[in-house]
């Protein structure tokens, strides 16, 4: 079905008079190091890391848009500190084939080591690279020569390798350019926050998120059980559904660092579902954020929330205002 197929299915009297919920799911995410930003230099003069993650972020915006248009919602997170150990060079033991590589973890740089297996990426062999580090970086020779650098949030990314360390939500936001915000350097909360994390000594990332948003008929008594996505109806303008996510999930994770505007961004949220009630029916929201290859880096928490690889609740209103509960009757029946 197109567009136009399903803009003309929700006028149907049936589907307008049926009460729904809204389902959303997280549909990808894109996370960067606020450092590479504040830093760009630090690997070398002649490469701009700010460049290359404007640019990366500018990709992402427009292969969102080449598909349907999307507001991003955005966590500003901190992270306990993470070095590589300069002083330690890499071991490698050519039995288990493991290499070995020290951290220096948190404010006080608590002695860490990890094991690992490289693969080159021509041979598809197990094998023993020249790795290069600094603090912030590990850069990776192959076979051939090629020269392939990673920040060290990347590399232990996509290593999956456990420290125990959770990305704590400090600020949420939503954007439809994440290339120039929070990155522009002209955004108070995210001044605001970055001072208290400094001060704390912790790493800052930025995640941007892309969420599905369904809208689910579940009516027994006409024998009607349907899921249509939000994006393809436009039912609810692409800028309030961006609007309404973002206030769930500051209201959710209810950081003690996202104090500015909290009273007027819990009336408008309340206004939201008073109006997504009484114009669409829509009565509760159903949320669940996970991500499809669990990691750590997908370990969050605020500091009101404890750290969860899964976080799935439900909004709505309520006679007292905006109720926020743990768990989700639709995303429960589906496990």
């Amino acid at each position: 079905m197109n567009r136009g197929m399903y803009s003309s299915f929700i006028n149907n009297e049936m589907y307008r008079n049926c009460e729904k919920e809204w389902v959303v799911e997280l549909e990808k995410y894109h996370r960067y190091w606020y450092d590479l930003v504040v830093n760009p230099d630090d690997v070398a003069e002649y490469f701009d890391t700010r460049k290359l993650v404007v640019n990366h972020l500018k990709r992402i915006k427009k292969e969102v848009e080449e598909h349907l248009e999307k507001r991003f919602v955005y966590f500003i997170c901190s992270r306990e500190r993470v070095r590589f150990n300069t002083k330690k060079k890499p071991s490698y033991n050519p039995f288990t084939k493991n290499t070995k590589i020290y951290l220096l973890v948190g404010e006080h740089g608590a002695k860490r080591s990890i094991k690992c297996k490289f693969v080159d990426v021509n041979t598809q062999m197990i094998c023993n690279p020249d790795l290069t580090l600094t603090e912030k970086y590990i850069t990776i020779k192959d076979s051939t020569g090629h020269l392939t650098t990673y920040p060290i949030h990347d590399f232990l990314e996509q290593t999956n390798i456990p420290l125990g360390i959770d990305s704590r939500v400090e600020y949420v936001g939503y954007t439809k350019n994440p290339h120039t915000r929070p990155t522009n350097g002209s955004h108070t909360g995210l001044s605001d926050v970055l001072y208290k994390i400094a001060e704390e000594k912790r790493d800052s990332l930025i995640y941007f998120n892309v969420f599905k948003v369904l809208s689910h008929v579940k009516n027994n008594d006409k024998l009607v059980n349907f899921t249509i996505p939000n994006s393809m109806t436009n039912e609810i303008d692409v800028e309030l559904e961006g609007q309404i996510l973002e206030k769930c999930f500051i209201f959710y994770f209810d950081s003690m660092n996202q104090t500015r505007n909290k009273e007027n961004e819990y009336s408008e949220l309340e206004k939201s579902l008073v109006k997504l009630s009484n114009e669409n029916k829509i009565k509760s929201i159903h949320i669940s954020y996970e991500f499809e290859h669990p990691n750590e880096y997908g370990m969050f928490s605020s500091s009101k929330v404890t750290p969860c690889i899964s976080h799935v609740f439900t909004v709505c209103k309520s006679g007292d205002g905006v109720e926020i509960k743990d768990g989700s009757s639709i995303f429960e029946q589906l496990v």
